[in-house]
């Protein structure tokens, strides 16, 4: 299942958005499309990746993470 939530802005109001995420993962608070996301409480794998091809540009943030 793949849930997900699009914004559009320049970097201040990404760097405002990943604020605001970091909050809510802080508060156990949340929610992607109405799905409240619960993560474990247990070590989970971080990592931002790059990735650019013909011009076009990605930047990636993931949190990965096994069911119980």
């Amino acid at each position: 299942m793949k849930l997900e939530e699009e914004f559009v802005g320049r970097g201040a109001q990404f760097a405002e958005l990943l604020k605001m995420l970091a909050d809510l993962i802080e508060a156990d608070a949340l929610v992607v499309r109405g799905k409240k996301i619960e993560l474990p409480d247990t070590d989970m794998e971080y990592k931002y990746s790059h990735k650019s091809d013909l011009g076009a540009n990605k930047v990636t943030v993931t949190i990965e993470w096994l069911d119980r």
